[in-house]
C-alpha cells in the first residue's frame, strides 16, 4: 500500500500549482450551467473561470442552519439528514483516492493537482457537515439513523486494483473512479435540492452539485488525452 504524501509543505507547494493547472480546465468544462447552479451556496475553495482559487467564509453552518431556535421551517428533515450523513462518508472515500493518487509515480501535474484541489475542498465540507450534524443531534431534532445508498461509491476490489497501478494507468483508473464517483454526488445533491428543508443542506448541496459538475467535465478532457 502506498503512502500519503506526508508533508504540508509538498501539499501546500501542489495547491498553488493546482490553481494554475486546473483552472483553465475547468473553465472549459460547462461553465455557464456551473454558476447557475452554485449561486448562493455555500464556499470553501472554489476554482473560478479565471483559474484562481477563491475562499469564501460560508463555507461552516450559518447560525440559521445550526441554532434550534431558528425559523421553524428551517428545521431539517430526512432528506437534509440523510444527505449529510452519507455525504461524509462519500467524500471520504474521494479523499482516500486522492491521496492514492498523490502517492503515485509519474502522473501528469494536472491530475496531482486536480486531486490535491479535491482532498483539501472536500475535507472542508466533511468538518462543516460533521458540525452541522452535531449541533442538531444535540438538540435532539431527528436524532435517529437513517437509511439510504451511496451512488457511486468504489468497491474495495475496485480501490486495491487502483492502487496497484502506476503511471498512465493509474491516472486513468482515478479518472475513471473520481468521474463515477462524482455522478453520484450529483445523484444525492439533486436529491437534497428537492427534497431537503434546511438552507444550510440545499446550499452546500448546490455548491456539491455545481463543482463537481465542472470537476467531471475538466477530468473527461483529461481522460480523452490519455
Amino acid at each position: 500500500m502506498r503512502r500519503p504524501i506526508a508533508t504540508t509543505v509538498a501539499l501546500a507547494v501542489v495547491l498553488v500549482a493546482g490553481a494554475a493547472m486546473v483552472g483553465p480546465r475547468l473553465a472549459a468544462a460547462d461553465a455557464a450551467r456551473a454558476a447557475e447552479r452554485i449561486d448562493g451556496a455555500p464556499g470553501s475553495t472554489v476554482m473560478s473561470a479565471s483559474g484562481r482559487a477563491a475562499t469564501s467564509d460560508a463555507l461552516m453552518p450559518s447560525e440559521a442552519g445550526v441554532d434550534p431556535t431558528g425559523a421553524v421551517d428551517d428545521l431539517p428533515n430526512d432528506a437534509d439528514m440523510l444527505f449529510a450523513m452519507m455525504m461524509i462518508p462519500h467524500h471520504e472515500q474521494a479523499v482516500e483516492l486522492s491521496k492514492l493518487l498523490a502517492a503515485t509515480p509519474d502522473i501528469d501535474e494536472f491530475s496531482i493537482s486536480l486531486a490535491a484541489f479535491i482532498e483539501t475542498d472536500q475535507t472542508k465540507e466533511i468538518a462543516a457537515m460533521h458540525a452541522w450534524l452535531e449541533a442538531w443531534h444535540g438538540v435532539g431534532v431527528m436524532n435517529h439513523a437513517g437509511g439510504g445508498t451511496m451512488a457511486g461509491m468504489a468497491t474495495p476490489e475496485q480501490i486495491a486494483e487502483f492502487d496497484s497501478l502506476s503511471g498512465a494507468a493509474a491516472e486513468a483508473r482515478f479518472l475513471d473512479l473520481m468521474i463515477a464517483h462524482h455522478r453520484g454526488a450529483l445523484a444525492m445533491a439533486d436529491d437534497a435540492i428537492a427534497d431537503g428543508r434546511n438552507s444550510y443542506i440545499r446550499s452546500l448541496a448546490k455548491h456539491i452539485a455545481a463543482e463537481q459538475e465542472r470537476e467531471i467535465a475538466a477530468m473527461t478532457l483529461r481522460l480523452d488525452e490519455l
